[in-house]
């Protein structure tokens, strides 16, 4: 046993937790079950040589993992469970380890069976029922069976008032990311007003409205006699000196021998793109807002970038929204086109990539728009086309002259009207001189250039100084502006819009102080609803009065919530060792992308939380530190599909637009490597001053997540569903070198490649060093001949009816003569199933692997699945079915072996 740790937060000298002390705590609870049962109780890990995870010895435990998949995994899994039970096979399971829709059914077992004593309440009968002899076909419904058979629609188990409760919660995260995001570009548009404050200084090489800045004696305007990109210019004339001489300077130096990557140099020159690329991106903003000005006076010849940035804003925004929404489908459009020989998958799949990228830029792009239009309103048109005169074009002069003859004088009067032509091209804007933009400036600079007329409201002063030129801004915009700055001045300024965003940015961000990450997502809501539909107490019914007349099915018959179970009140002796995986994003992390892996293995677990990344710590510590962390909790994290951030399965060009609308139902927590104060291993660990100052910032979670920047050693991480990484729930077995693993695959799978269980056996042999043997061939062949003949239905191609394998049994060699093995239950078809479930796959082509995206099951829909898992695990169990077995030379020791450890698999096998 390694040494208890420094429980002082402050100590630097606290050791890390071992998985040695991690597997053997495990062990000790373990054995509190099988001393329960009767069992022989299991010894102590022993590291090798090197304490290394390839060291250790097999232990002779039983791990069931239930794989990921939504509703239809949590249907099947408890069709399985059931028929695990009913030939007395679940009592020999020591570990349970689940992914997303299989952690409902996981976390509803370890639930009900720590509240009855470890009684399985899915099976017939009641609670404590004695059953005198094995059933030979499906069981009756239990009540904990109905009421999670009531909830198989558990998004939206009240219909539309569930509906128009989930939309007022997106709307209310939309609002809060709004307020995290907007202040940041009103901020950059008070910039730009500032810096451009009139239409003529947009045509203007300057920085940041720094005309004047003297390059070796030269001014900006004067060395660069351009209207727009100057500096990017004057930057991309001096790179081309600048490369040029490197070239020289390495040929001459160096002759070409010094390594290329990370030297000094090529810094400097990565350093140099990117300043180019910034500047001409600020540059860019000025010369659309000038075609803003020109559309809105007919057009201009540098419009066209203005008008294709708004076309393609309204382009792409219908297709984001059709993006985001169907996400999912289009993912596994885009996986079967990369599958498959198909030209016409291979086109789908390419329409989908290109829309999933058009949908990428759409809400990119329209907040471009937004803070274009936010400067447009703030700048003055001191440019702007003067009005043609409403009388004639020509001037008139007329006169009376009288002649005195007395007095030999002329005497007369002369009376005239004299009008001016326009300009001959009144269409082109005029520029101001240097001088006279420079001087209405200083002007501007002036928060009160004039007395201000007395007896006017803000506004009409506003306009009574000759700010005449903002009509192309909404007037109650500019009301606001004016009437802000009066009040915060005692007198109007020349640039109020500019004063107005600088206000709002500060509001909104001063408010956004007290967003939390977790209380507007939709995690709360997608827990919620998880948890009323699977945790639940099935020995104390609420108790409700029935009224007469009411509208309601659960009237006396709803279950007290576990709403609040801890991770720590899994019972040991009552319940298997339960490990809840889910997917530690780490986008930012060298450690987890040099294998373009973006995330790592987290684990929730009675005893411990974390993951290889973060290290571990004890629940209890992480319960303390996290009050809202429970098994709902974690339930609902490993199944959180939706993210904007989904480990190896992101969609880099949907992750802002994502992260933007709010399409989370990820869970930020305290990183274990901080739950009590301890440093951790070498690998990823950090003092406490060695953490980013960001994820003190306000919304620093929303960053992380449109960039992308998560990391293992930040204050919180990013966690979300299992399957991210790992859909099985194998891997955390293998970590533990299980004995036996039994396996349930009821991932969608529609063309049977096994990708998920393809991906864990390469992470096997590259973390673990274990190598994994499946016979899964006669499954998939079966399965795929069934789905097309229901889905055909020609009678004439119906394959023939065979008695499985829906199973296998496969081995797991773990270095050197270390063996173990895995009873693979797949979701599949052999033509022998009920009447029931071949009607359904009749009706429904892709059954058994109908979309995840579905999670409004109906009763007929959960029941086929549900039957569809008893059908194939009880089938094997019992020896009606075939079972495709690895080859190996030493059978009759496998044989031996399982029936030692997995007693239910005897018939099958002998």
């Amino acid at each position: 046993m390694a040494k208890p740790r420094d429980r002082n937060p402050a100590s630097k000298a606290a050791l890390p937790i071992s998985f040695e002390t991690i597997q053997n705590d495990e062990i000790d609870a373990i054995n509190l079950r099988r001393r329960r049962n009767g069992r022989g109780e299991l010894p102590h890990a022993r590291g090798g040589g090197t304490g290394a995870i390839e060291d250790r010895a097999v232990h002779e435990t039983v791990g069931l993992a239930l794989s990921g998949g939504g509703i239809r995994s949590a249907a099947v899994a408890l069709g399985v469970l059931q028929a695990l039970d009913e030939r007395g096979t679940l009592k020999n399971v020591d570990y349970l380890s689940t992914v997303s829709g299989g952690g409902y059914m996981g976390s509803s077992l370890s639930a009900t069976m720590s509240v009855t004593g470890g009684q399985f309440v899915y099976a017939r009968g009641d609670i404590g029922h004695a059953r005198d002899k094995p059933l030979a076909s499906e069981v009756m419904d239990t009540p904990a069976v109905g009421h999670i058979r009531n909830y198989s629609n558990y998004l939206i188990p009240d219909g539309m008032r569930d509906v128009i409760t989930a939309i007022a919660i997106v709307l209310r995260g939309l609002i809060a990311n709004f307020f995290t995001v907007f202040p940041f570009v009103l901020l950059l548009a008070a910039i730009t007003v500032q810096s451009n404050p009139n239409r003529s200084s947009l045509r203007v090489p300057d920085l940041f409205g720094f005309e004047h800045i003297d390059i070796l004696g030269f001014d900006i305007p004067t060395l660069l006699p351009v209207q727009n990109f100057g500096l990017t210019l004057l930057l991309a004339l001096a790179g081309l000196f600048g490369f040029f001489f490197w070239a020289i300077w390495r040929s001459v130096v160096h002759g070409g021998d010094e390594s290329e990557f990370r030297g000094n140099a090529t810094f400097i020159a990565s350093i140099y793109l990117v300043v180019l690329a910034i500047t001409a991106f600020f540059e860019l903003q000025p010369f659309v807002i000038a075609g803003m000005f020109d559309i809105a006076e007919g057009g201009g010849l540098f419009s066209f970038l203005t008008r294709w940035v708004t076309t393609l804003a309204a382009i792409a925004t219908p297709i984001a929204a059709v993006v985001t929404i169907f996400r999912q489908q289009f993912g596994e459009i885009i996986k079967k086109g990369e599958a498959s020989s198909g030209i016409l998958k291979q086109l789908a799949a390419i329409g989908s990539k290109a829309m999933v990228w058009i949908a990428g830029a759409a809400l990119p792009l329209l907040i471009w728009v937004a803070f274009l239009y936010l400067c447009y309103w703030g700048i003055i048109n001191d440019a702007a086309k003067a009005a043609p005169p409403a009388a004639a074009d020509r001037g008139s002069i007329s006169g009376q002259i009288q002649f005195d003859a007395a007095q030999e004088k002329f005497k007369g009067t002369l009376s005239g009207d004299i009008r001016f032509q326009p300009a001959a091209n009144p269409a082109a804007p005029p520029v101001l001189p240097v001088a006279a933009r420079q001087a209405s400036k200083d002007l501007s600079a002036k928060a009160c250039a004039y007395n201000d007329p007395p007896g006017s409201s803000a506004f009409e002063k506003y306009r009574a100084k000759g700010n005449v030129s903002g009509d192309h801004t909404p007037h109650w915009l500019l009301s606001l502006a004016v009437q802000l700055s009066d009040t915060a001045f005692g007198c109007t300024i020349r640039r109020p819009m500019a004063f107005l965003y600088i206000c709002l940015a500060f509001l909104g961000w001063f408010f956004s102080l007290f967003l939390s990450p977790n209380a507007n997502s939709l995690h709360r809501l997608y827990r919620d609803r998880l948890s009323k539909a699977f945790l639940f107490d099935p020995t104390d019914r609420l108790r409700q009065t029935i009224v007469r007349n009411q509208a309601s099915i659960d009237q006396g018959r709803e279950f007290r919530p576990l709403d609040n179970m801890k991770l720590s009140q899994i019972s040991a002796p009552d319940a298997p060792y339960h490990l809840i995986n889910a997917a530690l994003n780490i986008q930012g992390s060298d450690y987890a992308n040099r294998r373009g892996r973006n995330a790592d293995f987290f684990l929730f677990s009675p005893r411990y939380v974390g993951s290889w990344a973060t290290d571990y710590a004890r629940t209890s510590d992480m319960e303390s530190a996290c009050p809202n962390l429970d098994l709902a909790t974690a339930m609902a994290i490993s199944g959180a599909a939706a993210s904007s951030n989904m480990g190896s399965q992101s969609i880099k060009p949907l992750t802002p637009t994502l992260a933007l609308l709010n399409v989370r139902l990820g869970y930020w927590l305290k990183n274990p490597k901080y739950a009590a104060g301890q440093g951790m291993h070498g690998l990823a660990g950090v003092t406490e001053k060695g953490r980013s100052l960001v994820n003190s910032l306000p919304g620093s979670f929303l960053w992380q997540e449109i960039t992308g920047r998560l990391y293992e050693n930040s204050d919180t991480v990013y966690l979300t569903d299992g399957g991210h990484i790992e859909n099985l729930g194998i891997y955390e077995l293998l970590r533990r070198r299980c004995r036996v693993i039994v396996v349930v695959d009821a991932e969608a799978d529609e063309n049977m490649h096994f990708g998920s269980f393809i991906k864990l056996q390469r992470y096997a042999r590259i973390d673990l060093g274990i190598r994994i043997d499946m016979p899964w061939d006669r499954i998939r062949e079966t399965t795929l001949a069934q789905m097309k003949a229901e889905a055909t239905g020609q009678e004439a191609s119906t394959p023939r009816v065979a008695a499985g394998p829906h199973t296998a049994i496969g081995t797991i060699d773990y270095g050197g003569d270390q063996k173990g093995y895995i009873f693979y239950i797949k979701s599949s078809l052999t033509g022998d199933e009920t009447d029931y479930i071949r009607d359904y796959a009749r009706r429904y082509r892709e059954f058994p692997h109908e979309t995840t995206g579905d999670q409004f099951f109906s009763e007929e829909q959960f029941e086929v699945y549900r039957a569809l898992g008893f059908h194939m695990t009880y089938g094997a169990l019992n020896g009606d079915h075939k079972i495709e077995v690895a080859a190996q030379k030493n059978l009759l020791t496998f044989k031996s072996q399982v029936s030692k450890e997995l007693n239910a698999v005897r018939k099958a096998l002998i």
